[in-house]
């Protein structure tokens, strides 16, 4: 196989090298080509979309680093393997929430599997005990507990495409202006001394970027199919600053 192709069986951790673009095509449209499962460009946009959405809902679910990366790779491939027969039908629930229940599953699984190890040490390797007590509790967690933090992560990761998005398009002194106080909280002050900037400037700068990404943050949602876009207003508070 060529090395810049991709198969959705390759670990985040070998793919990142590969991520490329931010500018991200309509979602239905790349579902649609998922449905071809060589088209490797559309496995790779799929893949920098929602890879660390699902590997971060899995780190907060207790997984290691490791179990975390499985946890993505067979998510992506239970997608891959039922992409060809899919077909996106909103009527019948949002592709946001197909993705989690996937990916629910497999969290599940290395729970499960976690579980049953402990359980088996604990009761058939007395020596091994003292280690197994210092082990984080790995019962499987409710339905509850990851949907929630799938919720989380899905609007944090909207926001950070929003963001790349906005970087990419956007003055880049605008943009540094926007960082500085927004996302790193410093003085109007500070960041025109750094930037070289009138304080008016960098006020001007803040409000055109905060509003830039409000839109942004917008679009990138309607784009990744969700069928409920108004609780994305909770990152919105820190373009308010």
């Amino acid at each position: 196989m060529n090395s810049q192709s991709f198969t959705p069986d390759l670990r985040p951790s070998e793919r990142l090298a590969l991520a490329t673009n931010d500018d991200l095509p309509t979602r239905r449209s790349l579902l649609a080509r998922l449905g071809n499962i060589g088209d490797s460009e559309s496995w790779r946009t799929f893949f920098e979309t929602y890879w660390r959405l699902i590997y971060n809902v899995a780190r907060k679910s207790g997984l290691s680093d490791d179990q975390a990366q499985d946890v993505v790779q067979d998510t992506l491939i239970a997608v891959a393997r039922r992409m060809p027969d899919f077909r996106y039908d909103r009527s019948k629930g949002s592709f946001k929430q197909w993705l989690l229940l996937i990916c629910r599953r497999r969290i599940q699984d290395q729970l499960r599997r976690m579980y049953s190890v402990r359980h088996f040490v604990q009761h058939n390797c007395e020596e091994a005990s003292a280690a197994v007590e210092n082990m984080p509790d790995t019962t499987p967690l409710p339905d509850a507990q990851i949907d929630s933090d799938w919720e989380q992560q899905w609007r944090d990761n909207v926001f950070q495409m929003a963001l790349a998005r906005v970087r990419q398009r956007a003055n880049p002194k605008h943009y540094q202006a926007f960082e500085c106080c927004v996302v790193q909280g410093m003085r109007a002050s500070e960041a025109a001394a750094m930037l070289n900037l009138s304080p008016a400037e960098i006020y001007l700068a803040k409000h055109r970027i905060s509003a830039a990404v409000k839109r942004v943050v917008k679009e990138v949602e309607a784009e990744l199919v969700r069928t409920t876009p108004s609780d994305l207003s909770k990152n919105s508070r820190y373009l308010d600053r």
